[in-house]
Order: C-alpha cells, then structure tokens, then sequence
C-alpha cells in the first residue's frame, strides 16, 4: 500500500473535503481523489461517502480510521525527530524584531528555526512579500483576515506612557489623556493604525498642540529625553534596555489596545509558528 494513499485518507477525514485535503497536502484535487480511489480499491471497500456537501466516513472507513489514526500519529511523531528544522522568513515590526526576536529564533516544540528576514513601519506592506514568496509568514496589527492568508491571534496588547525620569510628570502614578496632551508627544509613522486612533481621539477633542513628532519607533525613544516629550506605546516595548532609562505609567480610561495577528500563506506553518511566537512574546 502506498502511504501517501493513507496520508489522503486521514487528511480527507480531518478536513471533510477533497478540497481542503488537497489545500493541506500541497497536491491537486484529482491527485487526493486519486489516492483514494486507489486505496479503495486495494483494501476492496468503500471509505466515504461523496455528496455536494463535502465528504463523510462510512462505518467501515470510520472503523478503518480509529484504528489507522494513532499509528499514523505516532510514526509522524518519530520521522518529525528526524527531520531537520524549517527556515521560516518572518516579517515584524522593527521593535518586535529589535527587542524580542533574535535574527534567528529556534523554539524547540516548533521545529523550526524563525528568522526576521524583513522590517516594516507599515505591516501592510508583508502583503506583495507574502503573495510573492518573498516571506512565509508576517506579523499584522489589528487586521484579523486577508483573503489567500490562513491567520491567527498571538497577542493582546494594551498601552502605556513613557517619560524620562525628570520629566514634569514623573510623580504620578497614573496618567490622564489631557495630561498627555498638555506637553510634546512623539508618535508613531503615520502610516501606523496606532497614529490613526490617536489622530482621531485628537481631532474629537480639540487638541491642538503643534510640537509633535511623527517617528518610527526604533527612534522613539532616543527623542523622548531630549525633548521633555512622552509617548504613549504598546505594552510590549516596555522592555529592557529601555525600561533602565524611562518612566512608564499606566493610562487612565485608555482608548488604545492593539491585536497582533500572524499570516501565512502555509497552513502548515500556522500552528506552530503561533506556539513558538505566543511563547516568546509573553515574557
């Protein structure tokens, strides 16, 4: 018996589709049709049964997968043992890239090796590279779906102020927006959805203030000192070296959270690509 004959088996029975078996694999529709058929015949019965909606075990095949099933699993399990690491190109943010992923990064359970191979301000931008094949996966902010992409939650991130030590409002405890507003504020490229949210919240309430920067956030805080300013950023850069330097208070009523979301073109990669980014970035 050919084992890619079982391999379609047990995919078709997981996924309930020829379809989506095929999507899966990596093979054409006809191939993973073919591959059943095959099998089929080999073992002189019927695995399912075929209708528009999709495709379902018959008693036999049901029977037939229960016992197939946990073998398969456990030989998947000793040949991935063997099988050297995947080189996984990902595309972040510059700080998440600067400040938690090495330029490799190797998480045991995942069997790969996440390389930051490319750094953008502006995370729609991953999407050319994604369809191109230039990257296997990106990390989105606030952009759950894309069609073509499978995708999927790695982190909820809220929002903090950060101020040098000897800035006029050090001694508080916590923060108010109007309080932010009353001094220079530096702010993420405009292109950014946190600067859209900010600009909007700005524009409702009639802050006018001028003396404000628009920077990249690799550079954000190497302005803060110099210019008595505070920026409101994600919680995720609340880390060192940066936090040796720097006042970070929490921001009453806050209006900002973010939602970071990982692209692939590659459902494969999704899952443990999801396990070894939610492991790293939740320290």
């Amino acid at each position: 018996m050919n084992i890619r004959y079982l391999e379609a088996f047990l995919t078709i029975s997981e996924e309930g589709s020829i379809s989506k078996a095929a999507t899966r694999l990596g093979l054409t529709q006809p191939a993973v049709s073919r591959h059943v058929k095959e099998l089929e015949k080999s073992l002189n019965t019927t695995l399912f049964i075929r209708s528009h909606e999709g495709m379902t075990l018959t008693e036999t095949g049901q029977f037939f997968y229960n016992d197939v099933q946990p073998t398969w699993h456990e030989l998947q399990s000793k040949l991935d043992s063997f099988t050297p690491k995947k080189a996984v190109r990902l595309g972040v943010a510059p700080f998440i890239s600067s400040t938690y992923l090495p330029q490799t990064l190797t998480y045991e359970d995942s069997k790969m090796d996440i390389m930051c191979t490319r750094t953008q301000d502006n995370c729609f931008e991953f999407i050319p590279m994604l369809k191109k094949g230039d990257i296997d996966a990106a990390i989105f902010e606030d952009y759950p779906h894309h069609d073509g992409f499978y995708s999927t939650l790695v982190k909820h991130d809220e929002y903090q102020v950060a101020l040098a030590e000897d800035h006029p409002l050090a001694n508080f405890k916590e923060l108010s927006l109007e309080q932010c507003f009353s001094y220079p504020q530096i702010v993420p490229p405009k292109t950014s959805r946190f600067y859209q949210m900010w600009q909007a919240l700005r524009e409702k309430n009639g802050w006018r203030r001028k003396d404000i920067q628009s920077l990249p956030h690799r550079s954000l805080f190497h302005s803060l000192k110099q210019n008595h300013a505070i920026a409101i950023i994600p919680k995720l850069m609340v880390e060192p070296p940066w936090n040796q330097h720097f006042l970070f208070k929490r921001l009453s009523n806050c209006p900002f959270t973010r939602d970071l979301y990982l692209f692939t073109a590659k459902k494969s990669y999704l899952k443990p690509l999801q396990q070894s980014l939610v492991h790293t970035l939740q320290r």
